[in-house]
């Protein structure tokens, strides 16, 4: 039996009609409807691929809902959902008691706005379509972040106690919460800390006394001898006997001034020894 060989223009070939006056030719205005189709898709994915690009330019790092980094123009908008989202809260669940009440001027108070924000997220979360099942997100909203909210708002959190009447009240300048200065002085002898090696503190660990030496930013007394006491930052480390040899402690006064006398004497003793 003989192999036939597929060759490319044997495949082509088998795609090919027998007589070419077959084909019917097409019709050009179904052509031009086809071609007029694919074109306003192309211009309509194009604009979709556009509005997608500027969302992603301006969507915030921190995600959606995080006011802290919102742009003027998504905060206008996240604001503006807010507001039509709590205007039909209220009027659906008749919020008008006290310690459930939400004044007209929540959007002046901050923490007000975090809080509700925060509600309106978990609602689309509870009533989202995804929740196509049954199950107990809607009284879990209901229990754990409808009710306690706006409990924590006017009972706990007291956000609008002078805000009666539809007259918003400000809240009195809250002092800084963090001392600038000394927190920036805080930041500098934290770099220089960084910069120079540990704090001197009380004891050292076998580690860093082998890096502090090796740097040159300690001295040891007796160089040749691996328990020798050294000096770092004008105090004295050693072992004591019969101690780990992995931890080293600051010595004490006593034992610092005679550290320093021997010190002295031993660069005296160098001094006359060098023949310079």
């Amino acid at each position: 039996m003989t192999e036939i060989q597929n060759t490319p223009e044997r495949a082509e070939q088998a795609y090919l009609p027998e007589d070419p006056a077959q084909v019917e030719p097409l019709d050009p205005v179904m052509v031009a409807e086809v071609l007029e189709a694919l074109a306003l898709r192309q211009e309509a994915l194009e604009r979709a691929v556009d509005a997608l690009h500027r969302r992603l330019g301006t969507t915030p790092k921190d995600g959606p809902w995080a006011w802290r980094t919102l742009g003027p123009t998504r905060r206008r908008e996240l604001l503006t959902q807010l507001r039509d989202w709590l205007d039909w809260l209220i009027a659906r669940y008749e919020l008008r008691a006290e310690a459930q009440s939400i004044p007209p001027c929540w959007y002046r108070h901050p923490v007000a706005v975090e809080e509700l924000t925060a509600l309106m997220v978990a609602w689309h979360a509870a009533y989202s379509p995804d929740q196509s099942a049954p199950s107990d997100a809607l009284i879990n909203w209901h229990d754990r972040w409808l009710w306690p909210t706006l409990h924590r708002l006017n009972e706990q959190l007291r956000v609008w106690p002078k805000c009666t009447g539809g007259t918003h009240e400000p809240a009195r300048p809250a002092p800084p919460a963090t001392d600038g200065a000394d927190f920036a002085a805080f930041l500098d002898q934290t770099a220089d800390e960084a910069a120079t090696g540990p704090a001197a503190g009380a004891t050292l660990t076998a580690d860093t006394v082998r890096d502090l030496l090796a740097a040159g930013r300690a001295v040891a007394l007796l160089p040749e001898d691996a328990l020798s006491p050294f000096q770092y930052q004008s105090r004295w480390y050693g072992v004591a006997h019969g101690e780990d040899s992995q931890t080293w402690t600051r010595l004490g006064d006593e034992h610092a001034t005679e550290l320093d006398a021997m010190r002295r004497r031993l660069d005296a003793a160098h001094a006359s020894s060098d023949p310079s």
